[in-house]
C-alpha cells in the first residue's frame, strides 16, 4: 500500500497484508505465517469482498496455500482478527485448530454473533452512559452489519499466558495483555526476537483500551480496561524486541520509547478528563461532549468510552465521584 513501509524480511515469516475500506486511521489488517510448511497464520482478516481472494494471493506468492495452515492463532476477539476463519477452514479443507485466550473465547460464538453483537448489557450500558436513543439506535444498526464481516468460531481452543506454540524453525510463547479486550495476547517469538503485538501496540495511533461492555461475560466483575492496559505495558517493557509486527498498520522498533509515549498520553488524557469533569456535574455522554467537543457521530461510542475508562482512573484514585447512579449516571470531581 502506498505510502505504508514494509515489513522487514525475516527468515520463516510471512506477511500478508489487506487494506480496511473504511477505517482508515487501521491503515490495514496485516496477518502472519510462521513456518516452511505446515505453517501457522496469526489473525485473519474481516469478511470484506475479496479479502481471502488477496490474502491467498499472498500466500501463494510465498509458496503455500490454505492446506498448509496447521493452526490459527487469534490475538484477540474482534471481528477484524477472526472475521475469515470459516473460510479458510473451509478452503483448506480439513480441520485447522483456532486459538484464542480463553477470556475473548464468547467473542467468536455464534450465540453472541447472532445476536448483532447486542444485548442486554449494551442497553444498560447506553443507557448508564446517557446516551441519546438516536444514538443508540445508530450504534445498535452498526453492531448488526458487523456480524456481517465473520463467521462464528464455535470451537476454538481457549489459550493462556505462557503457553507455546511450535513450528518449523520458531517457538512463540503467549504473553496476556488485557486492556484493548480482555483476552488480548501479544506473542513473541525469541528467535528473531519479534513481538507480534495486536491491537495492543500500534505504531501510528493510540490502540482503545475499549471498556467492556459486556460485563455480564467478564471473569472478574471488577475489570477496568484502561487499568489492565498500564498494567500489560508493564509486562512488555524490557522485552527483548528488536521487531514490533503489529496487526495494523507498519512495523515498527522502539518498545520502550512509545510505551512512555503511551503512558504520557493516558495520564495526559486523564488529567483532560478531569479538568473538564471540573466544570460541573455531567453524564458520562455530556462529560464526552465537553472533551471532544467536535467528535464526529459515528465515532460517539470511541468517545465515550475513552473518556469512561479515564473516568475510572479518577474515581478510583479518589478525585471523581458519581452523585447520582442514574440512569443516567452522573458525576463530579471530589
Amino acid at each position: 500500500m502506498t505510502g505504508v513501509n514494509p515489513f522487514p524480511s525475516l527468515q520463516g515469516i510471512q506477511v500478508l497484508t489487506i487494506p480496511l475500506p473504511g477505517f482508515p486511521d487501521l491503515i490495514s489488517s496485516n496477518m502472519f505465517v510462521l513456518g516452511d510448511g505446515p505453517v501457522t497464520l496469526i489473525d485473519s482478516a474481516p469478511k470484506f469482498p475479496g479479502s481471502c481472494f488477496t490474502m491467498e494471493k499472498q500466500l501463494s506468492d510465498a509458496g503455500f496455500t490454505w492446506r498448509d495452515v496447521e493452526r490459527i492463532i487469534i490475538t484477540h476477539g474482534h471481528i477484524d482478527h477472526f472475521g475469515l476463519v470459516g473460510t479458510i477452514r473451509e478452503a483448506a479443507g480439513h480441520d485447522i485448530p483456532c486459538h484464542v485466550h480463553e477470556d475473548d473465547l464468547w467473542r467468536l460464538s455464534g450465540a453472541y454473533l447472532k445476536g448483532g453483537m447486542w444485548n442486554d448489557d449494551a442497553d444498560r450500558f447506553y443507557a448508564r452512559v446517557g446516551m441519546p436513543p438516536e444514538s443508540v439506535e445508530r450504534m445498535k444498526r452498526r453492531s448488526h452489519f458487523f456480524k456481517n464481516l465473520c463467521d462464528p468460531v464455535d470451537d476454538a481452543v481457549p489459550m493462556r499466558e505462557g503457553d507455546t506454540f511450535h513450528g518449523p524453525g520458531f517457538e512463540l510463547s503467549v504473553i496476556h495483555t488485557p486492556g484493548h479486550s480482555p483476552g488480548c495476547c501479544c506473542l513473541f517469538e525469541r528467535t528473531r526476537r519479534v513481538l507480534f503485538s495486536g491491537d495492543h501496540l500500534l505504531k501510528h495511533i493510540t490502540p482503545n483500551p475499549f471498556h467492556e461492555v459486556n460485563r455480564s461475560r467478564l471473569k472478574d466483575p471488577s475489570y477496568k480496561s484502561l487499568k489492565a492496559y498500564l498494567a500489560s505495558l508493564d509486562k512488555l517493557e524490557g522485552l527483548p524486541a528488536d521487531h514490533v509486527f503489529p496487526s495494523h498498520g507498519e512495523p515498527f522498533t522502539g518498545l520502550g520509547t512509545l510505551i512512555t509515549s503511551y503512558r504520557r498520553h493516558h495520564a495526559e488524557r486523564t488529567e483532560k478528563v478531569h479538568q473538564c469533569l471540573a466544570r460541573g456535574e455531567f453524564s458520562i455522554f455530556r462529560l464526552m461532549e465537553e472533551v471532544f467537543p467536535d467528535i464526529d457521530e459515528m465515532d460517539a461510542f470511541l468517545a465515550v468510552s475513552e473518556v469512561l475508562v479515564h473516568l475510572e482512573i479518577l474515581l478510583e484514585n479518589g478525585l471523581a465521584r458519581c452523585t447520582d447512579e442514574g440512569p443516567p449516571a452522573r458525576y463530579c470531581i471530589s
